[in-house]
């Protein structure tokens, strides 16, 4: 059996067009970057919301739980699927994640330029992080 998740390869344009008008008032097609939300689902328990630009969704998905402390690698993961006609991405593990209930309860919002979230007591693994 691989030790790789099943992934969906869902990519979406990096870039929207919009029309603009210039300094002389023409009117222009001009590609901008286009966000998009995310819902993530770890095992079909709604986690977070992300803001991407959607390529690479199921990387995003796995790096966030991994940051996160949710999951430790990449072979605790069953499957990563996304979804952008509901704009969402299903995580399914292959042993569930040890208390998730707890990691849960404890959310800390971050500051700076967006709002980040924190699952779970970070602080208390700063020592083991090399």
């Amino acid at each position: 059996m691989s030790n790789r998740p099943l992934l969906s390869n869902a990519t979406r344009p990096a870039t929207v067009e919009v029309e603009s008008v210039n300094e002389r008032g023409e009117r222009l097609a001009t590609a901008i970057a286009g966000e998009h939300p995310l819902t993530i689902y770890l095992d079909k328990r709604e986690l977070v919301t992300l803001m991407t630009l959607g390529q690479c969704p199921e990387a995003l998905a796995i790096g966030y739980l991994r940051n996160q402390r949710l999951v430790r690698s990449l072979a605790e993961i069953r499957s990563v699927q996304v979804d952008w006609d509901v704009d969402s991405c299903a995580v399914t593990t292959l042993a569930g994640v040890e208390d998730l209930d707890a990691k849960m309860e404890k959310r800390t919002v971050t500051t700076g330029c967006g709002q980040g979230t924190v699952f779970g007591d970070l602080m208390a693994e700063i020592d083991s992080v090399a």
